[in-house]
């Protein structure tokens, strides 16, 4: 047995030393901060600055969802995105990004140069961090630019209108003890304030329909009963996930799950989503290459 553990270390450290792109030993064991720990400094974040409304919004808007964006050396499907909703005169004032924003390290400020017209046109994109984004210890990096990964908003439309928002550290295919509860002290709190939708976005998708990213693609089978459940009883209206770069709608117990597609620049089929929010909620995809 002490052989076998000697050859798995060695191989985890040969791997590991294989290249830039990939961290090996990240994908089978977190050396950074735990979700525990990611959680505790995004509430830390957030008890400080607060949780944001978003007011004036008309009944019936569009909001826009990327994934998977994995930025290294090229940026084309992010700057037709940025271009895209910028023209858009009806879309939300805010987009929202289900993680991975980029692929190994060193290209955060690369990443945000190419985002930068959005803040600087008044509107917010809204992030949650995704495996990539934790690779090779970059949870600092994310932190010091997008502050939390757990976190709600609230849009308010022209007649009244409530819709709620949240956002779920997926990143290490769990959410953690901490997280999980305040997920569902947020969903009972906000159960009788009278939401006609609430939205759930995070990275790692809950249903597994294929083996195209390994043992990282979906949450265990436990922690999936227990958020399946947990989004049913309070009245989830639609669950956003990435991670797979592969378009999926499965509908469980009324709740509607959209794992949307990759906007990775060289991908085959790169797509981003408009959401179509109103009474009812809809979706389209937009090819970029």
């Amino acid at each position: 047995m002490k052989a076998v553990y000697t050859y798995c270390v060695l191989a985890l450290l040969f791997l590991a030393s294989c290249g830039k792109n990939i961290d090996y030993a990240g994908l089978f064991y977190t050396i950074n901060e735990s979700p525990d720990e990611r959680f505790a400094q995004s509430m830390s974040y957030n008890a400080e600055h607060g949780y944001d409304k978003i007011t004036g919004v008309p009944d019936d808007y569009e909001v826009y969802v990327m994934s998977d964006i994995h930025v290294d050396f090229s940026t084309d499907n992010l700057d037709r995105f940025v271009s895209d909703y910028l023209a858009d005169s009806v879309a939300a004032p805010f987009a929202i990004c289900l993680g991975d924003l980029i692929n190994a390290t060193d290209h955060w400020d690369y990443f945000d140069e190419h985002v930068k017209p959005v803040g600087d046109a008044g509107r917010k994109i809204y992030y949650t961090v995704g495996n990539h984004d934790l690779y090779f210890d970059q949870w600092p990096e994310f932190r010091s630019r997008y502050h939390t990964s757990t976190y709600w908003f609230e849009v308010q439309t022209v007649s009244n209108f409530k819709d709620l928002y949240i956002s779920i550290d997926s990143g290490n295919g769990t959410l953690g003890v901490d997280q999980r509860d305040w997920l569902e002290d947020v969903l009972r709190e906000k159960k009788s304030q009278g939401y006609r939708h609430t939205i759930v976005y995070t990275h790692t998708h809950f249903f597994k329909k294929d083996t195209s990213q390994g043992h990282t693609s979906n949450f265990n089978l436990e922690e999936t009963y227990d958020l399946l459940d947990l989004f049913d009883r309070y009245d989830v209206s639609l669950v956003l996930q990435g991670h797979s770069h592969s378009r999926d709608l499965t509908t469980f117990k009324d709740v509607v799950y959209l794992r949307v597609d990759s906007l990775e620049d060289h991908y085959p089929d790169a797509y981003y989503t408009i959401l179509n929010v109103g009474n009812h909620i809809n979706f389209e995809f937009i090819k970029v290459n």
